[in-house]
């Protein structure tokens, strides 16, 4: 069945400074990390993208969600506002199945439309049903909302290895696909963050990592704040949470509690491996205060909490250990410190259970 939809009396929606795909796009990076404000236009601004290089070069995109439940929301209303705003009045487009398809809409009295695929929907989760499928058009992957909002979902085992599997099977060796991960300022504890070593820091508007090969832009757009902020939602929302995630776009997990380099009397103790990353263990004995440090020391007494990490030289240590019940007792009475909000944030994960 065909649904035809036919715009509304509105009135005038409010036009705000949305985000400029152009600087990012400068960078000639492969691995573009896009964080900012909610409602800014990352998503449109990306799906303008890759709808005219469909257009113009017969390209294909990859719309990418986490989870199969989220994927069906998002690809039954993805053309909605690119129709709704007229962006390409010469062509009609549709989500058939997993495919994204458009046809001329010259073409709309015709029996048969001459609708061709431009992209492809892909869960994260399942993607690994999709080995053996080629996709030779794919230039361009787009991972939406990456970042997961607390208490919504959960990140799926070994997150990174999973995309970057996926992101092997479309670019198949050939450094023709580029990818553009967006989401809102939620938590610096990410998986890709961990991996990628990713921290916000609020003199760089755009970080360029791995030789160029990764870009990250955790966006500032103070005239977007501010329009905002002039509705009558964003003045119910501002000085909150919400809106310091939502438009300031601070993460929450981004703050100075418990920071604190360690003094010349704390000595080295050990260094305790984690699934959130690795640290040195420092301990001030008469203080009676504990240092974790990301950076460390050349000799090291290793433990590790990953089992399958554990080897020659490096320690498993299980959480009912001695060693994890003083540093845990330490955590919670307020006796540890941190070097950075990322070191922190990993106890508070390893030690919330």
């Amino acid at each position: 069945m065909t649904v035809i939809a036919e715009a509304a009396t509105m009135p005038k929606p409010k036009e705000f400074k949305w985000y400029n795909w152009d600087k990012i796009s400068s960078f000639n990076a492969t691995i573009h990390l896009l964080v900012g404000q909610r409602g800014v236009g990352k998503t449109y601004g990306w799906q303008k993208k890759v709808i005219r290089a469909a257009i113009r070069r017969g390209e294909q995109f990859m719309y990418v969600r986490r989870y199969k439940e989220e994927l069906k929301v998002s690809k039954d209303t993805f053309f909605a506002a690119i129709t709704a705003k007229n962006e390409f009045p010469d062509w009609d487009f549709r989500t058939y199945g997993s495919l994204a398809q458009m046809a001329p809409a010259s073409t709309r009295d015709s029996k048969k439309r001459p609708w061709k695929t431009i992209g492809h929907f892909v869960a994260l989760s399942t993607a690994q049903s999709i080995k053996s499928v080629a996709y030779p058009l794919v230039t361009n992957i787009g991972f939406d909302e990456f970042i997961i909002e607390k208490g919504t979902t959960h990140y799926i085992s070994n997150e990174v290895h999973a995309f970057l599997n996926l992101y092997s099977t479309v670019d198949r060796n050939q450094d023709k696909t580029k990818v553009f991960f967006m989401a809102n300022s939620v938590s610096i504890m990410n998986p890709y963050f961990l991996y990628w070593n990713i921290k916000p820091d609020e003199s760089k508007e755009f970080t360029v990592l791995r030789d160029g090969y990764m870009v990250v832009h955790f966006v500032d757009s103070e005239e977007f704040t501010d329009q905002v902020y002039e509705t009558k939602f964003g003045k119910f929302i501002k000085d909150t949470e919400f809106g310091n995630f939502a438009v300031d776009n601070e993460f929450a997990d981004n703050n100075d509690n418990l920071l604190n380099i360690k003094g010349a009397s704390a000595r080295y103790t050990y260094t305790l491996e984690t699934k959130q990353g690795t640290f040195s263990v420092w301990i001030d004995w008469l203080a009676g205060k504990f240092y974790v440090q990301e950076k460390r020391p050349k000799q090291e007494i290793m433990f590790t909490t990953v089992a399958e990490k554990m080897s020659e030289g490096k320690t498993l240590l299980p959480y009912s250990s001695k060693v994890m019940q003083t540093l845990r007792s330490a955590f919670h009475n307020g006796n540890t410190y941190f070097d950075t909000a990322k070191s922190r944030n990993a106890f508070i994960q390893i030690f919330n259970r």
